[in-house]
């Protein structure tokens, strides 16, 4: 868009011989004269202008989660990002003499008109009230004491003239001058936070009417800056994170967005970046919305205009990513190498207690036996490992999500890292643990599932139960899954929420054919740092529970096993909770 724009410029220029401005160094200075002694026009030509430039405000809601009124850190964020564009100067100024004068629309070329003082061009009447000053001043020092009564009387009018014009024109200078430096140094973002704190109703209906005014009052300065710059301007802004904010704090920035910033002739965009399914859920349970939208999908299409959803990323495209990563990520382990060797540099003989643990670390390491100590033997698997992550077999199981590819990546020099500290390097496989970190990462639930369901039976026979024996340990994690999926269909019901974090199932069998083994489950777990055990814990708890009431619906009785009676002694199986 920014290229765009600079062509657009370039063929505006051509077109009509007038260079586009800024609003620094020389054009500061124009801008600020204008804004004193003229008003603008809207002209046909400045209307049929196509040379559009774009000014990018981000809003990232979750800054202002903890305000009372969400909605308004949206124009505080834009009063900010607009001082920032444009300069604080040039926006205070306008605050103060600016925001009274609209803009002018007549027809023909003349961009600008004199404001009028005493009938005369404000400009001209500045230099009229100089000039009388200086010659009142000139007066009073040629003449000094009258020589006569008449002439004493005329030099009284003429002082009295004078120091009426100039007290005047003072008083003006000095008020403007007063409210110039009073947005210079409190901002209209600082003014607009201080009410945003306040909780009282009087104060939310005041706000609100500030909060309008202050909108309108950026518009007509933008306005005021198209002509000046020779240029259409629109204000984009980027509205991330309302998705992690509460329910009634995303209707209010959505109210924010239909009600404030619609104005027809309002230069906004507003491009809301959301996950649809949250703000939906947060639409239908906002108190402020019953009654109003039953259906959060409906609300949404009379708020946004243009709806957009991201295409589904191919897998070209994740591979790009994913090497993008690994490359900022081998970067950042060179800049910590680098730093590491300054600091032994700087303290050869430092105490240990003075040196950064890392770096006290990295010193104390012995020589592994290929003559490499732990870091540098780190270092080859990690780069082994995004090598093999990078390969086209995985593209299809790796996730579209940007922020989830990092988790991967960290995860991934993480797990290494901790292997290669704990065990032989022989035992280490780097393609093992970048296949087992997607594992956890992608199919969370089902991995806990099959993991729960070999502890069990561990369990199980350790204490001499005949109800199970330990599953054998060149077993396949498929064939363990394939074992215990019944139970598990059955429990789908109260763990539908668990499963929604899991991929595709289909991809899972794909994955998980061949891969794993019991034993190598048992080996991982303990360095498995991206998968919540809390999840685990969870399974734990609903296979238990679905035991019991198996056991209790065929109780051995008098009758002959498998008889329900009430007269059994019968006692629970014991359940070991980890």
């Amino acid at each position: 868009m920014v290229s765009e724009s600079t062509k657009k410029d370039q063929q505006e220029l051509q077109r009509t011989g007038k260079k586009q401005r800024g609003s620094s160094g020389r054009d500061l200075l124009k801008i600020l004269f204008l804004m004193i002694f003229y008003q603008p026009v809207l002209t046909e030509q400045q209307k049929q202008r196509k040379n559009v430039q774009h000014v990018f405000i981000h809003f990232s809601a979750w800054e202002y989660a903890g305000s009372d009124q969400l909605w308004a850190g949206l124009i505080t964020t834009l009063c900010d990002g607009i001082e920032n564009h444009f300069g604080l100067l040039p926006v205070s100024l306008y605050r103060a003499i600016g925001r009274k004068c609209g803009i002018i629309q007549r027809h023909g070329d003349q961009e600008w008109v004199s404001k009028k003082y005493l009938c005369l061009p404000l400009w001209a009447a500045v230099i009229l009230v100089t000039v009388v000053a200086i010659g009142v001043g000139i007066l009073l020092l040629v003449v000094g004491i009258p020589v006569g009564d008449a002439s004493g009387d005329a030099i009284a009018v003429v002082e009295g003239i004078g120091a009426t014009a100039v007290g005047v024109s003072a008083a003006a200078a000095i008020r403007i001058a007063i409210m110039v430096v009073r947005n210079v140094i409190v901002t209209q973002k600082t003014q607009l936070e201080r009410q945003m704190n306040r909780t009282d109703l009087s104060a939310q209906l005041g706000f609100m009417s500030s909060v309008k005014s202050e909108v309108r009052t950026i518009t007509r300065f933008l306005q005021f800056m198209e002509i000046f710059q020779r240029r259409k301007l629109q204000v984009v802004l980027e509205i991330t994170h309302l998705d992690r904010c509460s329910p009634d704090k995303v209707v209010g920035v959505l109210d924010a967005m239909n009600i404030l910033l619609s104005d027809y002739d309002a230069p906004f965009i507003s491009i809301l970046a959301v996950d649809p399914s949250i703000i939906v859920d947060c639409v239908e349970s906002s108190m402020y919305m019953k009654g109003m939208a039953n259906n959060g999908y409906e609300f949404l299409n009379r708020i946004i205009t243009l709806p957009f959803s991201v295409p589904r990323m191919d897998c070209d495209t994740k591979l790009r990513l994913i090497r993008d990563i690994t490359e900022r990520r081998k970067q950042q382990e060179r800049d910590l190498e680098e730093e590491v060797g300054i600091q032994q540099d700087q303290n050869p003989g430092a105490d240990d207690n003075q040196i950064p643990l890392i770096v006290r670390n990295l010193r104390t390491q012995e020589p592994g036996p290929g003559g490499y100590g732990k870091n540098i033997r780190a270092k080859d698997l990690i780069q082994e490992a995004f090598d093999y992550l990078l390969d086209d077999s995985l593209k299809e199981y790796m996730t579209d999500n940007v922020v989830q590819m990092r988790r991967i990546v960290n995860t991934i020099t993480i797990t290494i890292r901790l292997l290669a500290s704990n065990v032989p390097k022989d035992e280490v496989c780097p393609k093992k643990v970048v296949d087992w970190v997607l594992l956890a990462n992608q199919w969370p639930c089902r991995l806990s599932w099959v993991l729960q369901c070999i502890e069990d039976e561990e369990q199980r026979s350790s204490l001499g139960s005949c109800q199970g024996s330990p599953l054998p340990h060149d077993m396949f994690l498929w064939e363990v899954y394939e074992k215990y999926m019944e139970e598990l269909d059955m429990l789908k019901g109260q763990m539908e929420k668990l499963l929604e974090l899991d991929r595709d199932p289909e991809l899972f069998h794909n994955f998980l054919c061949g891969r794993f083994r019991v034993k190598e489950a048992i080996f991982y777990l303990p360095y498995t740092v991206n998968l919540d055990l809390s999840l685990k814990r969870q399974m734990e708890l609903q296979r238990g529970s679905h035991s019991l009431k198996q056991t209790k619906k065929v109780m051995p009785g008098a009758g002959g096993a498998g008889q329900t009676g009430t007269g059994s002694l019968w006692a629970p199986p014991k359940i070991i909770q980890t």
